[in-house]
């Protein structure tokens, strides 16, 4: 697996990994992990948190099933979700 590279990118690697965690490990959308970072002083948009999430994690979450129910699949991702979204799995 290569190695992840955070050049060119205006926050530091620690800023960008605990806004990926905080969207991966809880159920938040972009524009809540926006408000807690500006909590902590950061500006920084829902839109960046977005592309840091698609670029340094492997995840394409599809909608599955009904638009009335909350429930996703994973498609090609080292993660599992439980049906009731409580927590994320790793794949060994």
């Amino acid at each position: 697996m290569a190695e992840i590279s955070y050049r060119r990118h205006r926050f530091p690697p620690v800023i960008i990994q605990h806004a990926v965690w905080v969207y991966l490990r809880f159920t938040l959308s972009y524009r809540d992990v926006e408000e807690l970072l500006a909590e902590r002083g950061l500006d920084i948009s829902y839109e960046t948190v977005r592309c840091w999430v698609l670029k340094f994690t492997d995840l394409e979450l599809v909608p599955h099933g009904s638009l009335l129910t909350p429930r996703w699949r994973e498609m090609d991702s080292n993660f599992r979700f439980r049906e009731d979204r409580s927590s994320i799995e790793a794949i060994p």
